[in-house]
């Protein structure tokens, strides 16, 4: 296997920000091992494209098993990877007093348990080279204390504080954790928002357009990149310019 220092895991690599942060990274030189569900037609072009250097592996985050399965086999693949994104994620709303607990239970499995089971394997591995990029996609939810956010909000608030504790017990080990924490994404979970709330948001922003998911792709580059070698234990947002 050559270049094991230059493989980065994208979870969520299927659709959205994580496809199109597995493609800014393949195009940026390294080789990816997609983690999905299911594959989809935009992913499988890019592991064509590869010719043999990226691979998909199958993971749901809501199956402890499947992390577990798909985990060994995908660092068997890799080695001791540059990189990992935790991607995957799933969006949820609704008012506190009418938010089941199954649910709940369901969306951090998803949204905090899956991903830091996984970083576990993986940092394992990284301990050994004393070296890695581990960046959460969390969101600006996790800060902002909207209603309806309980759920999806509070689980992503979870992984930035899940991410500073990472970077925290994981730096003497020479591995660097951070999280990224866009706004709304154009990206088809994105379409699920309520307009309303949407219409908040742009009135709190400083710059005017969209967020699209290739802005969040390049900020993951840099932080994947040696350029980015000091940063570590931040939550960078990507809200064009919330006043919080």
């Amino acid at each position: 296997m050559s270049d094991i220092q230059k493989t980065a895991i994208v979870t969520g690599a299927n659709r959205g920000i994580g496809l199109s942060i597995a493609q800014h990274l393949a195009a940026e030189g390294f080789r990816v091992a997609a983690c999905v569900r299911s594959s989809s037609d935009d992913l499988s072009q890019l592991i064509q494209d590869g010719k043999g250097t990226h691979e998909i592996f199958t993971m749901d985050m809501a199956d402890d098993a499947s992390i577990k399965e798909g985990a060994r086999q995908m660092l068997k693949w890799t080695g001791a990877p540059a990189g990992l994104v935790n991607c995957a994620g799933m969006a949820s709303g609704s008012l506190f007093s009418m938010t089941r607990m199954e649910d709940l239970r369901a969306l951090y499995q998803v949204n905090l348990f899956g991903p830091l089971m996984l970083a576990q394997y993986v940092a394992k591995t990284m301990m050994r080279t004393k070296s890695g990029s581990i960046v959460n996609i969390s969101s600006t939810a996790g800060v902002l204390a909207d209603s309806g956010t309980l759920g999806y909000g509070g689980s992503k608030a979870s992984l930035i504080h899940a991410s500073r504790v990472m970077a925290n017990e994981l730096g003497a080990f020479g591995i660097r954790v951070n999280a990224v924490a866009p706004s709304v994404v154009e990206t088809d979970m994105a379409g699920l928002m309520d307009d309303k709330a949407r219409a908040k948001l742009d009135d709190r922003s400083a710059l005017s357009g969209r967020i699209m998911p290739e802005d969040v792709a390049g900020l993951v580059g840099f932080l994947l990149s040696p350029a980015s070698s000091k940063i570590s234990g931040q939550v960078i947002r990507i809200d064009r310019g919330m006043p919080f």
